[in-house]
């Protein structure tokens, strides 16, 4: 006999109440679960948005940098002699550096992210074309590109941009916003502007002519990135360190994942939102054996197999996880809607993510059902009449 799906969700209504309980609660694992996974990735992407667009197939590096906000300088003279090692086609190099930018209407003031972009080499920093035009066409010292996407307290920048050149201070130092572009603000940087090499210098005086903080390498078509870093390791110094782009991105994300408490409160809210989740289907589950125990005890005596009672466990773990996931989900959305809004940290919710969380729910209320049905095989049912 196959009770089907009618039967198990006919004993889970039987306790609506409790049933609306269960439901909650998985909701609510899903919730936790969905936020932050989105609040993890939002991070980590964001923490690396500004790499991401680099171009370049090796960067440069301090051995002493720390990740974006901490970053360590080197000579600028070993991207010159970076030229020398073959397979090495052209250079350009950025400098990292925060300081003050004033509200141009209310004129408080709130750190900003400065990058410096130099026309050494052949000038190109940035893969993302509309990015490296804009910052292209800076020619004065005083003369910035905006995030037009960073946090409100800098001001309306983008409507008082679409009125004119936007006049304000950084480092209170006169700036002119000339042009825009959309990043967005990061868990390390509320907003980003874009100077060119002697305009970063105006901005931090205090910083030595000369000092690059990552040096941005091209190499010549057919060669292979692995082979020229290695050759590049060899050549220079060990005042420099030498990677692929991908390995700058995975060292910036590998930093918050393990050197910041982030990694480890977002680790912490998985697991226990997972076993909330466990816990509310493995009461409801544990509840309905206890309570039907004689009738299961009556189907076992007439040669019913442990397979189907097993079968009929897991057909309510599988209800349990879809009645609840939907509502959880829903929840997610709202809140990766409200939070996008509010912190200008885009939470992208991707169907790998949907999906995979779906079936970490569902296995949970799976195992959950294990360790219910146990209750049944413990019991001695011939001391149930």
């Amino acid at each position: 006999m196959n009770p089907g799906v009618p039967v198990a969700f006919l004993q889970l209504m039987k306790q609506p109440r409790r049933l609306l309980i269960a439901v909650a609660g998985i909701a609510m694992s899903s919730l936790g679960i969905l936020g932050q996974m989105g609040f993890e990735d939002s991070l980590f992407r964001s923490a690396t948005r500004l790499f991401q667009e680099f171009d370049a197939d090796i960067a440069l590096l301090s051995p002493q940098y720390q990740f974006m906000v901490l970053p360590a300088q080197f000579s600028e003279r070993r991207l010159y002699q970076a030229l020398s090692v073959p397979g090495v086609k052209s250079f350009s190099s950025v400098r990292l550096g925060v300081a003050p930018f004033k509200n141009p209407l209310t004129r408080s003031n709130r750190n900003v992210y400065v990058v410096g972009v130099s026309r050494a080499g052949d000038g190109v920093v940035f893969a993302n074309d509309g990015w490296q035009r804009k910052t292209s066409a800076l020619r004065e010292p005083d003369e910035i590109v905006f995030d037009a996407r960073s946090r409100p307290e800098f001001g309306p920048i983008a409507a008082l941009f679409r009125e004119g050149e936007v006049h304000t201070e950084i480092a209170n130092q006169r700036v002119r916003i000339v042009e825009l572009f959309a990043m967005g603000a990061s868990f390390s940087a509320d907003g980003t502007a874009i100077t060119t090499e002697e305009g970063f210098e105006r901005l931090f005086p205090s910083r030595r002519p000369g000092l690059v903080d990552i040096g941005l390498i091209k190499i010549s078509r057919g060669e292979d990135v692995n082979e020229v870093l290695a050759r590049l390791q060899a050549a220079l110094p060990a005042d420099v360190v030498a990677m692929t782009h991908a390995q700058l991105n995975a060292q910036e994300q590998k930093y918050w994942r393990s050197t910041t408490p982030a990694g480890f409160i977002f680790k912490t809210v998985l697991i226990l939102s997972l076993l909330v989740g466990c816990v509310s289907a493995y009461q409801i589950l544990y509840s309905d054996i206890s309570e039907n125990l004689r009738q299961y005890a009556t189907l076992k005596a007439i040669g019913y197999p442990d397979s189907f009672f097993h079968r009929l466990t897991f057909e309510k773990a599988w209800l349990l996880s879809s009645l609840a996931y939907p509502v959880g989900f829903a929840m997610a959305a709202a809140v990766y809607i409200g939070a996008t809004q509010l912190t200008l940290v885009p939470l992208v919710m991707t169907v790998e993510r949907a999906v995979g969380v779906y079936i970490i729910i569902l296995s949970a209320c799976v195992v959950a059902g294990l360790l219910a049905i146990r209750r049944l095989r413990r019991s001695d049912l011939s001391e149930l009449f």
